[in-house]
């Protein structure tokens, strides 16, 4: 099954238009899943398969249905090219882009911001870049967290005569403030790692 998924992974973005060095940037932007990890469902030698929701982002974004996609059919499913989101010169800009934050963010994850609290710097939605080496509150920065189940982004600066200052960018917001990192941990606090970068798209219009 795994050849068989990779192979008609490749056939579908042959025929979408992208460019074989753009394929794990467009792969990584239609999953929100981290280039490393789209790299082990075309690999060679050894392919892995997706989870079930980037299985089922792919067939969306290519116009494939699942069962083709597994090998389970011969029919792709209604493939039809004019319905595909990204022309060919799109896929070119956007690997571009990609390939830039990606050289820039090397190593990162990639997680969708929830919520607007770091807003106007961080919009709902956006893809951040986050380095899950950097899982200490060690500097400051925008530092992506969980705290009682709940994910959270927050911009963290060490204040003299204060302590930690968790901070969002959106007025109205209360800082929340700490003693150090050790206290951070015992209030429950997981850092999941720094937030290196952030891709978004600004909507412009005439009101």
């Amino acid at each position: 099954m795994t050849p068989v998924f990779r192979d008609r992974l490749i056939e579908s973005l042959d025929q979408v238009g992208v460019p074989m060095r753009g394929r794990m940037s467009y792969v990584a932007s239609l999953t929100c899943r981290a280039v490393q990890t789209v790299s082990r469902w075309l690999d060679v030698d050894r392919p892995g398969l997706p989870d079930i929701e980037s299985c089922a982002r792919l067939c969306d974004g290519l116009g494939r249905s699942s069962d083709w996609m597994l090998g389970l059919t011969d029919a792709p499913g209604g493939f039809d090219k004019s319905a595909v989101t990204l022309s060919a010169a799109e896929v070119g800009w956007v690997s571009e882009a990609f390939g830039a934050l990606r050289s820039a963010c090397r190593a990162c994850e990639t997680l969708r911001m929830a919520g607007d609290e770091m807003a106007p710097q961080i919009q709902d939605g956006d893809l951040m870049f986050v380095d899950r080496a950097a899982d200490q509150l060690v500097g400051n920065g925008i530092y992506a967290l969980e705290l009682g189940g709940r994910f959270m982004v927050r911009r963290v600066e060490s204040r003299m005569g204060a302590g930690l200052v968790f901070k969002c960018e959106k007025p109205g917001y209360v800082d929340c403030v700490v003693k150090d990192a050790a206290a951070a941990r015992r209030m429950g606090l997981r850092v999941i790692g720094k937030v290196r970068g952030a891709v978004g798209v600004a909507r412009f219009w005439r009101q």
